[in-house]
């Protein structure tokens, strides 16, 4: 299954920013989150959503 990631400020619930990117598994996505994480500790909340092929 592919995943899109959704992006999301921990303080208003906003949808944030909106990555394009659909990763091929559910590991790609949670590198790219972890990878983002790295870049911006404790900001932002992130979801893995499953994209329909």
């Amino acid at each position: 299954m592919k995943y899109k990631i959704r992006v999301y400020d921990l303080h208003t619930n906003k949808e944030l920013i909106k990555v394009d990117e659909v990763f091929e598994t559910k590991d790609a996505a949670e590198a790219a989150i972890e990878k983002h994480k790295l870049q911006y500790p404790d900001k932002y909340e992130y979801v893995k959503v499953p994209v329909k092929n």
